[in-house]
C-alpha cells in the first residue's frame, strides 16, 4: 500500500444547537486547522460542510477540528462574544464516537455548559465547496430544467450557506443577493408538491432573515414571513422542528405588527404560541424559547386592548420562563428584562408602588447579566432607565431622573442606527430630557428632547405600533416650547402631531385617554393664545365625556379629571360663569369621598378644589371658601417633599391665599408667611420651569404689597427685581400669554415707585407698558390691566394736568367694575379709585354731579365692605375728602365737622406708626385750613399748621411725601406769614437732602430735582436764606445756603472723605474708617454707572437695572448705619452732618467768601470773614426777576455778536449789561468790602440763581475815573463754601513731597461724530504753553492720535499740573454729558469725576463753556471746571462762554508769564489771571475774551 499521503472526504453535519430564543441565540463556528469551514447563524437549522483532509493508507488524519461557541443577545446582530470552545482531531473523532452514528455523537463546549449533536461521515462527492453550507438538506432529485443540472442540491444547499456566511463577516450585498438568487431559482423549478419544497421554503426564509438583520427592510420582513408560513404549513406539529419554527415565525409576525400596527399580525403569533404550547412538553429543550416569544406577544396585545387578563397571562408566562431558566442559564437575562417589561406595565396601569420595586429588581439582575459589549445591551439599559423615570415620578427625587437620563445616553451611543429597538429608546430619552426640562427649566434638554423625539419618528413607519407614543411625547414638548418663547408655530406643529396621535389611538386603545389629555391641554392653550372660545368648550366637552366613560379604578382617572378642571376653570377665568367652579368642587368631592386620602392621586384633586375655592372667593368673596382653601393647601402641603413636582405649585397658591386673606383681615403674620412661601416656591423653580412665572410674580407683587402697607423701602427694590426678571424672560417671547401679565405687574411696580420717588418718567413708561398688556392680542387679564392703567392715569394726571388721562382714567375704571362681581375684594380697590378719580374730576371742572357720583361710590363701598377690611379707614379718609369739598363749595359747617368726625373714625382703626396716618394729617391740614377761612378761627389755623409739622415727620411713609408736605408746609406758612415758616424750609432742605440721596445714580439724582422739585420751588435754597434772613438768623441762612446748593455735589464728596483722625482713634474707629471707605467706594461707583443723564445703556436690561438699584440702597443703608456709628465716637457728633457756620467761615481764611442770595422775597449779600459773624448787605435795587433779565441780556449779546468783526459791537453792548450788574447788586457789596479788605486783595465769590452764570469779577460802573472790578479786587469763585474748604485741605500734605509735573493736553481735530470743526492754533496754544512750562517741572504732552479719552484720564491721574486745549460743550439737556471733544470719543464730565488722580494741583481749562453750568439747576453748578475741582484739582480756570482759539493763546501766555514768576503755587491762579486780563493786548483780545476765563477754587 502506498504511503502517499491522499485525500480524504468528510461530510460533517451539525443538529440540534440548544439554548435560543427570539431575543437571544448561539452561533456555532467550526475551524479545520485554524481555518473557519463552517459558521451556523441560525439555531433551528441542521448545518453541513464538506472538506478534505490528507490521511495516510491507514487513515489516519492529523488534522484538527474546533467548534466555538458565540453567544449573540439579539438575534438582530452578529455574534459578540466566546462563550465556549472545543477541539479534537479528526483521528480522535473517528476512533472516540466513530463515524457510523447516524443520530450523532454529543459535543460539549466548556464552560457554556451548551451542547449539539455532530454527524461524521466519509464523503462520496469529489468536489465541495470549502465553505459553509447552511440550509435545511433536501434531496437532489428534479433538478432539471434550472439551469444548474451540472451541480446537485447538496452543492447548491452548501455554496447558498457559504455566501451568507461571508455576508455575516463582510456585509457585501451581492454575497446574500446572489445566495437568495440560488435558492429562488431552485426553488421555483421545484413542484409544489415537492418533499423538498418545505426545505427550500425554510432556506430562502433564513436568507431573507440573514439580510433583515443588517438592512432592517420590511420587504426582508415580508419575505421571511412568506416563506416560514410555507414552511409551517407543510411541518406537522410533531416535527423537532415544528416548535422552534413557530418561535422564529412569530417573532417575525410580532416585528411586522410593531412595524405596520396590523393587529391580525399580533393575533395569529398568539394564536401559533397557544397551539404549539399545548404540544411542547415540559422537557422540550425550545419550551423557554416558545414561552418567552407568547409572553411577549401577550404583552403587545394587551397595550392594544387594555383587557388586563393579557397583562396578568404576560407576566404568569414569563415568570413560567424564568423558571425554566435558572441562574446560569445563557438567555435568562432576557427574561428578566421581559419579566421586568411586563410588571413596569402592569404598574403603569394599575400604580402599585411594590410592582415599580419588582420591576426594578428584575431590570437590575438582567443587567448584571448582559455585557456591555451585548447588542440588548442597550435595551436593558433603557429599560432601566423607564424604571428610574418612574421612580422619580412617583417619589420627586431628581437624581433617579439624572441617572435614567445618563443610562439613556450610554444606551443610545451602543445602539446602532438600524437597531429595531432604536426609536422607544429615542422616545424614551427625549421623555426623560423633557421631564428634567419640567423640573431644572433648562430649555437645551428641551430642545434635546424635540430632536430626540423628532429622529424617533424618523425611525419609524407610518404605521408602527408605538408611532402614537413619539407624536404625543413631541406635541407635548412643542407645547412647552411654546410656553418658553411664545411662537405659534411651536403650537401649531404641537396642534398636528398630537392629533396625528388621536387618530393612531381610537377610543379602545388603552392609551386613548393619554393622548386625549394632552389633545385637551392644547386646546386650553390654544384658546389661550388665540382666544378662541370653542377650543375651550371642546376641551371641555372631550374631557368630560372622557370621565364618564373613564372607571374609577384606571390610573387614567385622576389624570383626566385633572384636566376636566383645568379646562372648566380656564372656562370660568374668561366667562366668570361660578357654575364651572361648582362642577370642579363637585367633581373632586366625589372622587375624594371614593378614594382613601393616601392615594396618590388625591394630593392633585385636593389642589384643584382648593384652587376652585381660591378662586370663587375671589369672584364672590366669603371668607368660608378662602379659609377652606388655605386648610386643603397646609394639608396637601404636609405630604409633599421639596423635591415633588408639584410642591411649588401648591406653595404658590398657599402664598396667594394667605395674602388674599391678609387683605381682608391685615394681619401681617398672613403676608410675611404668603413673602416666605413665594421664596421657597422661587428657589425650586429655575428659569424655563412651568411655575417660574407664577413664583417671582407672586414674590414681586407680595412685596409690593408689604412695601405699599408697611413702607420698607427694599421691598419695593427687591419686587422691582423680581418682576423685571419676569418680563425679562419673556422678552424673546412676546406672543407667549403670560407676557401681558408680567407686563402689567411691573408697570404697576414702576408705579409706585414714582408714589415713592416722584419721577414722572416711571408714570410715562407704566402707562407704556400696560398700553401694550392691554394691546397684546394674547392677554386675558383685561379687567385687571384696566384697573391697573386707569390708576396710573389718574396718577398722570396729577404731575401734568391733563384732562385727557382723568377722563380715559374715569374710562377705564367704569369699564372694568362691571368685570368682577360685586363681592370681589378687588371691586372694592376698583371702586374706589373710581370715586378718587371722580373727585379729581371735580377738583378740574367743580361739577358737582363728578363730586356727588364720588360719594356714592365711596358710600358703595362702605356698604359693601367688611367692618375689619384693612383698606376701610382708606375709605373713611377718601370719604372725608369729598365731604370737605363738598361742605367747601357749599360752604357747610357741618360737612366740616362731618369730615373732620371721618378722618377720626380712620385714625382709631389704624395703629400710631401706620403709613396712611399720614393721609389723615395732611387732610386734616387742608380741612382746618379752609374752616379757618370759612369761619375765621385762628385755632383752626393752629390746628393746620401743628398738622403740617406732624405729616412732614410721619414714620413709615416715603421720604417724597414727607417732603412734599413740608413744601405744602412752607407754602401755607409763607401765604398765612406763620411763625413756623423758617421751621418748615429747615425741615424741607433736611427732607430734600435725604429723597436726593435714594437715587442710585447721579443722572437720577438730576432728574428727581429738575423733573419735580426744582420745577415747583426753582428757589428753594435762595428763599431760605431770605427766610432766616429776614427772621433775623444770619449763620443759619448762611448754614441753610450752603445746605441747599450744590447738593449733588455734596452727596458725592460724602463718599470721599477722609477718616484719618478716626482711623488712628482706636481699634474700632480703624475698623469704621476702613468699612466707611469701602462702602463709599463702592457707592461712588455705582452712582456713576449711569451713560448719561436720563439715558440707560442698551446692553443693560431692565432686571439688571433694578438690580443694581437695589443693591445701591442696600449698600445705602449699610453705609448709613456706619455713619451712625461713627458719629457716636467722641468727636466726632457732627461727622458728616451740615456744617455749621462756625466751621463754614473756615473758608475764609485767605480773604472774604461772598455769598450773593437772589430770591423772590428779596435780595442781599452777606460776607463771611474768618473771623466774627456774617455780615449782611441788603440789595434793595436787586430782584430775582430783574437778575434773570440781565442774565438774558448777557447771553443774547453774546449770540448776536458772535460774528468776526462784531467785537467793537459786542463790547459796546455788553458794557451795559455789567454796569447794570454792578449797580444793581455788586455796589453795595463792595462798598462793605472796602472796610473790611484793601484794594488788590483776593474775593471769592458765591453766586446763586441766575447770578452763576454772571461774569461778576467784570462787573463794573464802567465810567470814566470809575475802577471797575478787575482793578479792586482779584476774583475767585466758588460753587459751595464746603467746595472751596475742601480744595484748600485737598493734597496739602503732598505739596511739599512732590515736584509738580505739567501735561499739555490738546486736540485739535475730534472725532467726527462730534460735529465740531478743526482748531488749527491748539498746536501752537500748547508749544507755546511748553516754552513758558519752567525747567523744574517735568512736562509733556498729549494730543494728536494720543489725545484719546484714556490717554487724557491718564494725564489727568498721573500729572498736578494740566492744561487742557480743545473744543468744550456744555450739554444744557443733560449737563454731566458736558464734555471735552477729543480724537476718539467725548471726554465727559461724569468721566472726570470718576477720574482719581494721584496729587492734583491746578488744571487750565482752554475750551468753550466749561464754567458756565445748567440753567435749568443753576445753583447746582454742574460744569466742566467744577467736575475739575470735585476730583481733585485746587485751582481751576475756566470758562463763561464761547473762547475764541485765535486769540487764546495771547491771554495763555500772559497768564503763565504771570503764573510762573516767582515761587510755583497753584494758589496764585487767581492773580495771575486778573494780571493777565489787564495786561493782555487789548487791540488783539477783545474783551469778551479778556474776561471769558474765571478762576475757580483755592
Amino acid at each position: 500500500m502506498s504511503s502517499n499521503p491522499q485525500d480524504c472526504m468528510h461530510a460533517l453535519t451539525l443538529i440540534g444547537v440548544q439554548n435560543h430564543d427570539e431575543r437571544s441565540h448561539y452561533n456555532v463556528s467550526v475551524e479545520l486547522d485554524d481555518v473557519e469551514i463552517l459558521r451556523t447563524t441560525q439555531v433551528l437549522e441542521t448545518s453541513k460542510i464538506v472538506f478534505s483532509t490528507k490521511c495516510d493508507a491507514t487513515g489516519k488524519d492529523t488534522s484538527i477540528v474546533r467548534f466555538k461557541l458565540y453567544r449573540v443577545l439579539d438575534d438582530e446582530v452578529e455574534d459578540t462574544s466566546l462563550e465556549g470552545e472545543v477541539q479534537y482531531s479528526l483521528t480522535e473523532l473517528k476512533s472516540a464516537h466513530g463515524i457510523e452514528q447516524d443520530n450523532g455523537f454529543s459535543v460539549v463546549l466548556p464552560p457554556s455548559g451548551v451542547s449539539f449533536s455532530v454527524r461524521l461521515k466519509p464523503s462520496q462527492i469529489e468536489e465541495r465547496s470549502d465553505t459553509a453550507a447552511r440550509c435545511l438538506t433536501p434531496s437532489a432529485e428534479n433538478n432539471s430544467g434550472t439551469g444548474l443540472q451540472s451541480m446537485d442540491w447538496g452543492s447548491l444547499c452548501d455554496r447558498a450557506n457559504n455566501l451568507m456566511s461571508s455576508y455575516n463577516q463582510t456585509h457585501r450585498g451581492e454575497d446574500i443577493e446572489e445566495a437568495i438568487r440560488i435558492l429562488l431559482d431552485w426553488y421555483n423549478d421545484l413542484p409544489s408538491g415537492s418533499k423538498d419544497h418545505a426545505a427550500c421554503a425554510n432556506s430562502l426564509g433564513l436568507a431573507f432573515y440573514t439580510r433583515l438583520r443588517h438592512t432592517n427592510s420590511i420587504d426582508d420582513l415580508e419575505q421571511a414571513v412568506h416563506y416560514w408560513s410555507i414552511v409551517l404549513e407543510s411541518w406537522a406539529p410533531g416535527s423537532p422542528f415544528y416548535v422552534p419554527l413557530v418561535v422564529n415565525l412569530g417573532g417575525m409576525l410580532r416585528r411586522r405588527f410593531e412595524w405596520q400596527g396590523n393587529f391580525e399580525d399580533i393575533e395569529h403569533a398568539i394564536i401559533m404560541y397557544s397551539a404549539a404550547k399545548t404540544r411542547c412538553p415540559p422537557d422540550n429543550p425550545y419550551r423557554h424559547n416558545l414561552l418567552n416569544n407568547y409572553a411577549s406577544a401577550v404583552l403587545s396585545r394587551f397595550e392594544q386592548t387594555g383587557d388586563p387578563q393579557d397583562l396578568d397571562l404576560s407576566i404568569q408566562t414569563h415568570q413560567e420562563c424564568l423558571l425554566l431558566r435558572p441562574p446560569g442559564h445563557p438567555s435568562r437575562f432576557s427574561t428578566l428584562s421581559n419579566l421586568a417589561d411586563a410588571i413596569c406595565v402592569r404598574y403603569r396601569h394599575r400604580g402599585n408602588a411594590d410592582d415599580l420595586t419588582r420591576a426594578m429588581a428584575y431590570y437590575r439582575g438582567a443587567l448584571e447579566l448582559c455585557p456591555a459589549e451585548s447588542s440588548s445591551y442597550s435595551i436593558v439599559l433603557m429599560n432601566v432607565g423607564i424604571m428610574l423615570r418612574y421612580s422619580f415620578e412617583r417619589n420627586g427625587d431628581l437624581q433617579s431622573l439624572n441617572t435614567a437620563i445618563e443610562h439613556y445616553s450610554v444606551a443610545l451611543s451602543a445602539c446602532s442606527d438600524n437597531h429595531p429597538t432604536r426609536s422607544s429608546l429615542l422616545a424614551n430619552y427625549a421623555g426623560a430630557l423633557y421631564l428634567r426640562f419640567t423640573q431644572s427649566g433648562d430649555t437645551n434638554d428641551l430642545e434635546y428632547s424635540i430632536e430626540l423625539y423628532t429622529n424617533s419618528l424618523a425611525n419609524q413607519p407610518l404605521t408602527h405600533a408605538h408611532r402614537f407614543s413619539s407624536l404625543h411625547g413631541l406635541a407635548i414638548a412643542l407645547m412647552s416650547l411654546f410656553k418658553v418663547n411664545g411662537v405659534p408655530e411651536y403650537l401649531d406643529l404641537a396642534t398636528t402631531y398630537i392629533a396625528s396621535s388621536m387618530a393612531l389611538c381610537g377610543p379602545s386603545h388603552p392609551e386613548h385617554i393619554s393622548v386625549l389629555m394632552v389633545w385637551i391641554n392644547c386646546l386650553i392653550m390654544r384658546y389661550k393664545a388665540r382666544g378662541d372660545i370653542s377650543d375651550l368648550d371642546a376641551a371641555i366637552e372631550h374631557s368630560e365625556a372622557a370621565i364618564h366613560i373613564c372607571p374609577t379604578e384606571s390610573t387614567n382617572y385622576f389624570p383626566l379629571l385633572t384636566h376636566v378642571n383645568n379646562a372648566l376653570s380656564t372656562r370660568f377665568a374668561q366667562r366668570q360663569d361660578v357654575g364651572d367652579l361648582k362642577r370642579i368642587i363637585d367633581y373632586c368631592d366625589s372622587a375624594l369621598r371614593d378614594f382613601p386620602h393616601h392615594h396618590i392621586s388625591t394630593r392633585v384633586l385636593a389642589m384643584d378644589r382648593a384652587d376652585a375655592l381660591l378662586q370663587r372667593y375671589f369672584h364672590e368673596g366669603g371668607m368660608d371658601a378662602l379659609e377652606h382653601a388655605i386648610s386643603f393647601y397646609r394639608d396637601i402641603m404636609q405630604d409633599l417633599s421639596g423635591g415633588h413636582q408639584a410642591f411649588s405649585r401648591v406653595l404658590i397658591q398657599l402664598a396667594s391665599a394667605l395674602q388674599a386673606r391678609f387683605e381682608q383681615n391685615g394681619k401681617s403674620d398672613d403676608l410675611n408667611c404668603a413673602v416666605n412661601h413665594y421664596r421657597t416656591a422661587c428657589e425650586a423653580c429655575p428659569p424655563g420651569h412651568d411655575d417660574y412665572s407664577a413664583a417671582f410674580s407672586g414674590l414681586g407683587n407680595a412685596l409690593l404689597l408689604r412695601h405699599q402697607i408697611f413702607g420698607p423701602l427694599g421691598d419695593l427694590d427687591e419686587s422691582l427685581v423680581h418682576l423685571a426678571h419676569v418680563v425679562e424672560a419673556r422678552t424673546l417671547a412676546t406672543n407667549h400669554p403670560d407676557y401681558p401679565k408680567g407686563l402689567a405687574n411691573f408697570a404697576y411696580a414702576i408705579f409706585v415707585r414714582y408714589q415713592n420717588q416722584h419721577d414722572v418718567t416711571d408714570l410715562d413708561i407704566a402707562v407704556s407698558y400696560l398700553k401694550l398688556a392691554l394691546d397684546h392680542p394674547n392677554q386675558s387679564e383685561g379687567r385687571h390691566i384696566l384697573t391697573y392703567l386707569a390708576t396710573v392715569l389718574s396718577a398722570r394726571y396729577d404731575e401734568r394736568e391733563d384732562i385727557d388721562d382723568l377722563q380715559e382714567s374715569i374710562k377705564m375704571f367704569e369699564k372694568a367694575l362691571p368685570m368682577f362681581g360685586p363681592q370681589n375684594p378687588q371691586a372694592l380697590h376698583l371702586r374706589r379709585n373710581l370715586a378718587c378719580s371722580l373727585q379729581k374730576m371735580y377738583e378740574k371742572r367743580q361739577t358737582i354731579e363728578d363730586l356727588n357720583a364720588a360719594v356714592a361710590h365711596f358710600e358703595a363701598y362702605m356698604t359693601i365692605s367688611p367692618e375689619n377690611h384693612p383698606d376701610l379707614p382708606l375709605a373713611l379718609i377718601s370719604l372725608a375728602s369729598c365731604r370737605h369739598m363738598r361742605a367747601k363749595a357749599s360752604k357747610d359747617d357741618d360737612g366740616f365737622r362731618n369730615a373732620i368726625l371721618l378722618l377720626a373714625v380712620a385714625s382709631e382703626k389704624l395703629p400710631e406708626a401706620h403709613p396712611w396716618v399720614f393721609l389723615i394729617y395732611r387732610l386734616y391740614t387742608t380741612i382746618f385750613k379752609d374752616y379757618y377761612r370759612l369761619t375765621g378761627n385762628t385755632s383752626f389755623l393752629e390746628k393746620a399748621f401743628q398738622y403740617h409739622e406732624l405729616a412732614s415727620s410721619a414714620p413709615g411713609i416715603h421720604t417724597w411725601d414727607q417732603l412734599s408736605m413740608a413744601f405744602r408746609w412752607r407754602t401755607d406758612a409763607d401765604a398765612f406769614h406763620h411763625m413756623s415758616a423758617l421751621e418748615a424750609y429747615k425741615t424741607s432742605m433736611k427732607l430734600l437732602d435725604r429723597h436726593i440721596m435714594a437715587t442710585p445714580t447721579l443722572s437720577g439724582r438730576y432728574k428727581a430735582l429738575l423733573g419735580t422739585i426744582l420745577r415747583d420751588t426753582p428757589s428753594l435754597a435762595a428763599d431760605a436764606t431770605a427766610c432766616a434772613i429776614i427772621e433775623g438768623d444770619l449763620e443759619l441762612a448762611v448754614e441753610l445756603s450752603e445746605q441747599g446748593r450744590g447738593l449733588l455735589w455734596s452727596q458725592m464728596s460724602r463718599f470721599r472723605t477722609t477718616l484719618d483722625e478716626l482711623r488712628v482713634f482706636d481699634d474700632e474707629g480703624h475698623r469704621l474708617a476702613d468699612e466707611f471707605e469701602s462702602l463709599s467706594a463702592q457707592l461712588e461707583r455705582r452712582q456713576s454707572d449711569s451713560s448719561g443723564v436720563g439715558t440707560v445703556p442698551q446692553s443693560l436690561r431692565r432686571s439688571q437695572l433694578e438690580q443694581e438699584a437695589r443693591h445701591y440702597r442696600q449698600l445705602s443703608s449699610q453705609w448709613d448705619a456706619v455713619v451712625t456709628k461713627i458719629r457716636q465716637k467722641q468727636g466726632f457728633a457732627y461727622f458728616l452732618n451740615p456744617m455749621p457756620y462756625k466751621e463754614l467761615r473756615a473758608a475764609a481764611i485767605a480773604g472774604p467768601v461772598v455769598i450773593i442770595n437772589a430770591s423772590i422775597k428779596r435780595c442781599d449779600g452777606i460776607i463771611i470773614t474768618k473771623e466774627g459773624p456774617p455780615r449782611l448787605i441788603p440789595l434793595p435795587h436787586a430782584s430775582l426777576a430783574g437778575i434773570a433779565t440781565t442774565s438774558n441780556d448777557l447771553r443774547n449779546v453774546l449770540r448776536n455778536t458772535g460774528g468776526v468783526g462784531e467785537e467793537r459791537m459786542r463790547e459796546t453792548q455788553l458794557i451795559p449789561v455789567l454796569r447794570r450788574l454792578w449797580d444793581a447788586v455788586l455796589a453795595p457789596i463792595v462798598e462793605e468790602l472796602l472796610t473790611i479788605v484793601p484794594k488788590g486783595s483776593r474775593v471769592w465769590w458765591c453766586p446763586t440763581s441766575k447770578l452763576t452764570s454772571m461774569p461778576i469779577h467784570a462787573a463794573g460802573p464802567y465810567r470814566k475815573g470809575a475802577s471797575n472790578m478787575p482793578n479792586i479786587y482779584v476774583s475767585s469763585y466758588t460753587p459751595t463754601i464746603s467746595a472751596l474748604i475742601r480744595s484748600r485741605r485737598q493734597n496739602a500734605s503732598k505739596i511739599a513731597l512732590n515736584t509738580p509735573s505739567f501735561v499739555s493736553i490738546g486736540q485739535s481735530k475730534p472725532n467726527s461724530g462730534s460735529g465740531e470743526r478743526e482748531l488749527e492754533a491748539v498746536g501752537a496754544e500748547l508749544e507755546l504753553v511748553k516754552s513758558l512750562v519752567p525747567s523744574s517741572m517735568s512736562c509733556s504732552e498729549v494730543s494728536g492720535d494720543e489725545g484719546t479719552v484714556s490717554g487724557a484720564t491718564q494725564a489727568l491721574k498721573t500729572n498736578s499740573w494740566v492744561h487742557l486745549a480743545c473744543h468744550g460743550r456744555q450739554d444744557f439737556v443733560q449737563p454731566f454729558e458736558s464734555s471735552f471733544a477729543l480724537r476718539d470719543k467725548p471726554l465727559r464730565l461724569l468721566d472726570i469725576i470718576q477720574a482719581e488722580p494721584e496729587n492734583p494741583e491746578f488744571a487750565f481749562l482752554s475750551a468753550c463753556h466749561t464754567a458756565v453750568g445748567d440753567k435749568n439747576a443753576p445753583d447746582e453748578v454742574i460744569h466742566l471746571a467744577a467736575g475739575m475741582q470735585f476730583c481733585g484739582f485746587r485751582s481751576v480756570i475756566g470758562t463763561m462762554w464761547a473762547v475764541d482759539d485765535t486769540t487764546a493763546h495771547h491771554m495763555v501766555k500772559e497768564f503763565y508769564d504771570a503764573m510762573f514768576t516767582g515761587k510755583i503755587d497753584c494758589r496764585n491762579a487767581a492773580r495771575a489771571l486778573n494780571k493777565a486780563s489787564k495786561s493782555v493786548d487789548k487791540d488783539k483780545v477783545p474783551m469778551d475774551q479778556r474776561v471769558v476765563f474765571i478762576h475757580i477754587g483755592a
